[in-house]
């Protein structure tokens, strides 16, 4: 080789010279092993090199009686580790070999047989968890729910799997609700209680909402006997933790009734917005029930023509005391409200400026005695708001009523309000640690503006609440 003129083999190759150059250089470093005498095959692996963890592992003697443990045939099973990173992608098989002991006939757990044991474990608590998400915030039904899983993991679930783990989770939750007014929190001054009317088939049953100001839901329980539940429900909410000072509603003589029969000694405020409804009914009332002072004799085409003048002139005569009442209750009127809601009812009565029909007289009485009823009320609210900027409406209340709708179509088909009420109760646990996205409370959730003490309640977060943990596999498992 080293005889060989490369400038003049290049030339005859028609190949570059130092292409030809670093060819012979590589070649000649390679001479010694190619020339070298060696038995033809694979290398033999040294004692120290070779590694059989598997039968090491099985050449152990037996636990129980000490004998020789043997191969004892193999079998498939899924492969749970690809299960779980990669969903419907990981749909595959692995041997697993069985090693049992002569003498006793011990099993012994094998290294792959713990790994997809322990995979297969974090496997259904994921899905455990995906099937509550889908119930508890989705709003899915069992049998969406049941497709779901099947589109993310091919594998199926039972029904009665998720009827039950939903139930299960329900009851937690019911029992989360119940234990959030003996957590350490901040100061709540407000009990906010409505019921909803979900669409519920045909059962005679409403839901019954009690929050505080912060928009944490508190309590959620389905209601058959109104005056029973709704006070049971009440002496529940407030607790050692939660003292609140007053208790806002709508206009519902009911809740008035329960409060003091629940042991609670609130002041009852009422509902901004439903007090404006109320006193818009009632004018709406006074232009409707309107009557005639004609002869009877005019024919009847006529007298409708006359009744329907009369109630135009009248709605021009009350629209603008009607436009007062709504400029009341606005913003920075709050100290003259009641005022102005007075000099609307001498308005009423002057008759330059309203004709002085009896429904014009009746609607006069009417809000006299609104204004008495709930003029104090009225006053200590809208003080409240300017002062420590504390709601005047139920909005908030209302907001969690369109959340729980929704669902009704799901617990329309629980045979008992108890199952119901578990239901309804996951929903609201999952709405108080949900973290809102947008909104005046973005990247809050409730439990947060609630200040409620996680390390009191037990949980961080609603899956740990209801005892549905992260899937946890070592690493190794993963890696093998």
């Amino acid at each position: 080789m080293q005889q060989i003129n490369i400038a003049e083999a290049a030339r005859q190759a028609e190949v570059p010279e130092s292409t030809l150059r670093y060819d012979l250089n590589k070649l000649e470093e390679a001479l010694p092993e190619v020339l070298a005498n060696q038995n033809p095959g694979p290398k033999a692996q040294s004692a120290e090199a070779e590694e059989k963890p598997e039968h090491a592992e099985k050449a152990d003697p037996c636990p129980e009686c000490g004998g020789r443990v043997r191969k004892n045939g193999s079998y498939w099973i899924l492969n749970w580790v690809l299960m779980l990173t990669m969903g419907w992608l990981g749909v595959q098989k692995v041997q697993v070999q069985r090693w049992r002991c002569k003498a006793c006939g011990y099993e012994l757990v094998s290294s792959e047989r713990a790994r997809q044991t322990e995979a297969r474990q974090a496997w259904w608590q994921q899905v455990n968890r995906l099937i509550a998400l889908s119930r508890f915030k989705l709003g899915l039904s069992v049998r969406l729910t049941q497709r779901l899983v099947s589109f993310v993991y091919a594998k199926p679930v039972s029904i009665g799997h998720i009827e039950r783990l939903s139930h299960r989770v329900g009851q937690q939750a019911e029992g989360v609700l119940a234990k959030l007014n003996q957590c350490r929190q901040a100061a709540a001054q407000f009990l906010l209680f409505d019921e909803t009317f979900p669409k519920m088939k045909e059962r005679g049953y409403s839901l019954g909402v009690a929050i505080c100001e912060q928009g944490l839901i508190r309590s959620v329980r389905c209601i058959s006997r109104k005056a029973k539940d709704i006070t049971a429900q009440l002496g529940q909410v407030v607790g050692d933790h939660f003292h609140p000072t007053y208790f806002l509603t709508d206009l519902d003589v009911l809740y008035n009734k329960c409060m003091p029969t629940a042991g609670l000694n609130l002041i009852h405020l009422r509902d901004k917005v439903h007090l404006i409804r109320q006193i818009v009914r009632l004018f709406d009332e006074a232009i409707r029930d309107v009557t005639l002072d004609v002869p009877k004799t005019l024919p009847l085409q006529e007298r409708k023509k006359q009744l329907k003048l009369k109630r135009r002139l009248l709605y021009k005569q009350l629209q603008p005391l009607l436009n007062l009442v709504f400029k009341a209750f606005r913003p920075s009127y709050e100290p003259i409200c009641v005022l102005m809601l007075a000099g609307i009812i001498s308005h009423l009565q002057d008759p330059a400026i309203v004709i002085q029909t009896a429904s014009v007289q009746t609607l006069t009485r009417r809000l006299q005695r609104f204004l008495n009823k709930h003029g104090e009320t009225i006053n200590l609210l809208l003080q409240l708001s300017v002062e420590q900027d504390t709601p005047t409406t139920t909005n908030s209340l209302e907001s969690k009523n369109s959340i729980f709708k929704p669902f009704s179509r799901i617990a329309k088909f629980f045979p008992q309000p108890s199952r119901c009420t578990s239901f309804f109760c996951g929903v609201a646990l999952m709405e108080n640690f949900d973290v809102k996205t947008r909104g005046p409370n973005k990247n809050t959730c409730a439990m947060q503006r609630a200040q409620i003490n996680l390390d009191d309640l037990g949980a961080s977060d609603f899956f740990s609440a209801v005892g549905l943990p992260e899937p946890q596999i070592s690493f190794v498992n993963i890696t093998d």
